[in-house]
């Protein structure tokens, strides 16, 4: 997508970990609680993980009934309070019937848009075994087994009950069908929604012993996700609205493996009708400059402050550019996965790439991780165990001097894909 689109190679991720940078990427501004009890969180040193509509673990958008059906646990909670506050979530730009509804959707459903979520505000449970928890199922469509659970309330009667959200055990090449299913039915009846929420989470990979199909190692894990991401696309660009439709993605955090240049520099893709194609785009851009892009695209004032004073990503686009196509391939690191990859979809190659260690492996290396939900991990032994199962030499302690501002476009062209270690000390 980047080489045939826009390479963003100056952009960067407006939260630090998960549970900010999500608010920061769907609200533009993240509320004062949880900007003082994320560092306290994510040190370990106490109170809960807060974010995406939860407060204290409590999505406080649900009714009582409605909380203890999701968690059975919590019925047994003598602490659980009935309020509906949600001091978590920004709020919204009208009169108190606002408070907590701050979000990018928010905004749409008051504009009159239509919307549709896939993952998003996601309440329900996906631990093996704990209460409440929802089945493992592939296409659960087909047998009518629901399995999101909203936690926002105007999101509800707009999700997909069949998608299931961030759970490492499930191949998003699985959520990526569910999501299709909906779009081709759909687009047949001519009710595409205005605005897609659609959660693709599996490079974040984890759960190698209870991973389906055979898609249990970091380079499987992260390949399917790329594969899922490339067929939405391509999706898009073989149906009716590929003309119409605009395709943002981007992940809400750069934690854990801080590059050469910031901490926060990150991933980002635009793609679809009038964006520009082959092209190097380095001006610095944030989350807030595309949530601005989202933003004026769908013809909404901006949520807040910092949104307002962000400038569009204009040279993104040339109104000339109209056609535009795309094909999905996948990993040659997929072909021994059961995932049901047609072989045309795998690039030729001289030589098949495999993962360099197997689930066990990978199992082992990161034993006592906690991949259940975002930002439960030991980053510093995370990183080392990576490096040790994918890198080559000893693991680099200090930053190189080079400075890479010169030849820009030939070191981000220059990279050719290969076999063997991902990275390599020098």
């Amino acid at each position: 997508m980047a080489r045939q689109f826009v390479t963003l190679d100056n952009f960067y991720d407006s939260g630090e970990q998960s549970s900010t940078g999500w608010t920061w990427t769907t609200a533009g501004r993240v509320p004062d609680l949880l900007e003082k009890t994320a560092p306290v969180n994510y040190a370990q040193r106490g109170l809960a993980y807060e974010a995406e509509e939860a407060d204290r673990f409590v999505y406080t958008q649900q009714t009582m009934a409605e909380r203890q059906a999701t968690n059975p646990a919590l019925a047994k909670d003598p602490d659980l309070m009935p309020g509906p506050a949600l001091l978590t979530a920004p709020d919204g730009n009208g009169d108190d019937d606002d408070r907590g509804q701050g979000f990018l959707w928010d905004a749409a459903i008051r504009a009159g848009l239509s919307v549709r979520n896939y993952g998003f505000s996601d309440a329900s449970i996906y631990d093996a075994g704990a209460p409440g928890t929802v089945p493992l199922v592939r296409e659960p469509a087909k047998t009518k087994t629901r399995i999101y659970t909203p936690g926002d309330r105007l999101l509800a009667s707009r999700s997909d009950p069949y998608f299931r959200g961030f759970d490492q055990k499930m191949p998003d090449y699985w959520r990526m069908l569910e999501w299709q299913r909906e779009y081709n039915a759909m687009a047949t009846a001519g009710t595409l929604p205005t605005l897609t929420l659609l959660r693709l989470s599996h490079d974040h990979f984890g759960d190698f012993e209870d991973a389906l199909d055979g898609v249990n190692t970091v380079e499987t894990e992260m390949a399917d996700n790329d594969y899922a991401v490339g067929r939405v696309v391509e999706a898009v660009a073989d149906g009716k609205a590929r003309d119409s439709t605009l395709i943002f993605v981007i992940e809400d955090d750069a934690q854990n493996g801080a590059d050469h240049v910031d901490a926060r520099r990150s991933l980002a893709f635009v793609v679809g009708p009038m964006v520009k194609q082959h092209e190097l785009i380095s001006t610095r851009y944030t989350t807030i400059n595309m949530l601005r892009t989202i933003e004026a695209v769908l013809g909404l004032a901006p949520l807040g402050l910092n949104d307002s004073l962000a400038i569009p990503m204009a040279d993104l686009f040339d109104p000339a550019t109209s056609a535009w196509s795309f094909r999905a391939t996948a990993s040659d690191v997929l072909r021994d996965t059961k995932l049901p990859i047609e072989v045309e979809r795998f690039v030729a190659a001289a030589s098949v790439c495999g993962p360099l260690h197997d689930s066990e492996y990978w199992a082992a290396a990161m034993k006592g991780q906690d991949f259940r939900t975002e930002d439960h991990l030991d980053t510093a032994k995370f990183n080392a165990a990576l490096w040790k199962g994918l890198g080559a030499g000893p693991e680099p302690v200090n930053r190189p001097s080079t400075d890479l501002r010169a030849n820009r476009r030939f070191l981000v062209d220059g990279a050719d894909t290969h076999c063997g270690p991902a990275f390599a000390a020098k």
